[in-house]
């Protein structure tokens, strides 16, 4: 997106609000940008705790994740491959189970929560499920654990392994692809490669770039000899930053590279092949408002267009400094936190070009900024609550109507502002479908018009008017439907954003206006 006309703050709010102006946006659907592989979030660790929990329960938080009616609609969910329980972990919530009982022997009942919820996916229509590891297996690792030993190599998998932990993953593809009949479209072997990851806190492995290459290769090796048609996904990085930048303190503590993975993963042609051209990141500790949001994506995108035909994924997030540098502690259920996400996620999407947008955690226990959903659950007996917060209805904003195959378009505007009133433009070529996405960060209202131009189906523009669901702190607003709002006679759209407000407007050709709410 273009941002246009940028007015200073006066008391916290944007010039632009305070004179109460129109914002005057065009939508070129004819001037295309990336085009969508989904949105989605992980069951990773708390999953596995909610198998015993009463059937309702459980139902309810599926219908929360996967509908597209009742819920946020999911495009991709992520599905933990545990590395095995390991006692050192301080934590039995961030330790998994493995479905290994020795080399090439497993046992297909482990996992059982995780494998309920992957089945609720299926049954839900979530078009894209993606297999991902911490780490290998403790019988796989140098020190026998699922965290690494701080010095002990350069990466915790055992030397000579790799083939056998692509053997590993391979077998559990080809079994829920055979026997369960649930093909998992991505599998994604390395995560967060750069952290040392020797605390015992969770489950994690380093690897150098040459590590990651082996596994990699490995890895393709072992999809090709099953004819598994699953992509891999790597390497997903820790930051954003190492996208473009060498991590200079693992390199000169091992010896080896670590980092600067868009020029080590696409400038080599084997790995940019097994990647379809395709690099992973986390956007951690990338997100305060006035130091890094904008700043580091801008490098990044500098360094990713050296790469014509490559896409970037953003692949887990959850607040670990925020924008205003305060952290993720606390458990945040209002519009702050929701607000907050969501312009990361437009400018991820705006700025970074990315083509899959996915958080961390589906379900958190904790008392920190990482659940889409919440529970107080914590061992049987306890209530299963199941506490939804407003960043799932956000989220929705985006994963519910944003849908893989959908391209963005420009939308060019005056008086957007990170403080205030941000928007994206979506077209779904196949049906016509037209979509706007707008934040509104600001404690007032925004008016909006928007003129719509182009086209590269003539489906697209013939259109009534557009439909909003909204998401804000109103009671109800949790991604609510309202009002079918017509077009102007000359097929302009005029619409009030709500004061701290998501709101995501869909149009589809021939749009009958709804029953008065």
């Amino acid at each position: 997106m273009r941002i246009g006309l940028r007015l200073p703050l006066i008391l916290g709010l944007p010039l632009w609000s305070l004179l109460g102006a129109t914002h005057h946006d065009q939508v070129n659907l004819g001037l295309q940008h990336q085009v969508i592989d989904n949105f989605g979030a992980s069951d990773c660790w708390t999953i596995q705790k909610i198998g015993a929990w009463p059937e309702a329960q459980k139902e309810q938080l599926a219908k929360l994740l996967f509908s597209t009616k009742d819920g946020i609609g999911l495009s991709c969910w992520r599905f933990n491959v545990g590395a095995g329980p390991d006692a050192t972990i301080v934590d039995p919530w961030r330790t998994a189970e493995t479905f290994e009982v020795s080399e090439g022997k497993y046992d297909w009942t482990r996992q059982a929560g995780q494998q309920w919820f992957l089945e609720a996916a299926k049954r839900n229509g979530v078009p894209q499920l993606l297999a991902f590891a911490n780490s290998p297996p403790a019988r796989m690792t140098r020190n026998g654990l699922t965290h690494t030993t701080k010095g002990d190599g350069s990466t915790n998998l055992k030397p000579g392994y790799d083939a056998q932990f692509a053997r590993y993953l391979a077998d559990i593809l080809e079994y829920f692809r055979s026997v369960k009949h649930i093909p998992f479209q991505f599998v994604s072997p390395v995560n967060e490669p750069s952290w040392e990851w020797d605390k015992p806190d969770q489950e994690g492995n380093r690897y150098s770039n040459a590590d990651i290459r082996a596994v990699l290769v490995a890895v393709d090796a072992a999809l090709r000899a099953r004819q598994l048609d699953t992509q891999i996904i790597a390497p997903e990085s820790a930051s954003i930053q190492a996208l473009s930048k060498p991590v200079s303190g693992l390199s000169r503590a091992y010896n080896a590279a670590f980092g600067n993975y868009l020029d080590y993963l696409l400038g080599d042609p084997t790995l940019s092949n097994i990647l379809r051209k395709r690099v992973a990141f986390h956007a951690y500790l990338s997100d305060r408002l006035n130091a890094e949001l904008v700043q580091n994506r801008q490098v990044a995108k500098s360094a990713f267009l050296k790469y014509p035909g490559a896409s970037l994924w953003q692949s887990e997030y959850c607040i670990l400094t925020g924008s205003d540098g305060k952290g993720g502690g606390g458990r945040d259920l209002s519009m702050k936190t929701a607000l907050d996400v969501a312009r990361v996620i437009h400018y991820d999407l705006t700025l970074l070009d990315v083509s899959a947008w996915q958080w961390w955690l589906a379900l958190s226990r904790w008392d920190y900024k990482d659940g889409l959903v919440y529970t107080d659950y914590e061992k049987p007996g306890d209530k299963a609550s199941v506490i939804p917060s407003k960043l799932l209805w956000t989220f929705g904003n985006f994963s519910r109507f944003v849908r893989p195959g959908m391209r963005r378009v420009e939308l060019a505007g005056e008086g957007h502002d990170k403080s205030g009133l941000l928007g994206s433009a979506w077209i779904d070529e196949r049906n016509g479908a037209v979509v706007l996405v707008y934040i509104n960060e600001g404690s007032l209202a925004e008016d909006i018009e928007v003129t719509f131009s182009g086209s590269v189906n003539p489906l697209a523009l013939p259109m009534t008017g557009m439909v909003p669901f909204v998401t804000s702190d109103r009671p109800g607003d949790d991604l609510k439907e309202y009002a079918f709002t017509p077009l102007d006679a000359s097929g302009n759209l005029a619409y009030s954003i709500p004061a701290r407000s998501v709101v995501t407007l869909v149009a589809r050709r021939s749009q009958k206006p709804p029953a008065k709410h």
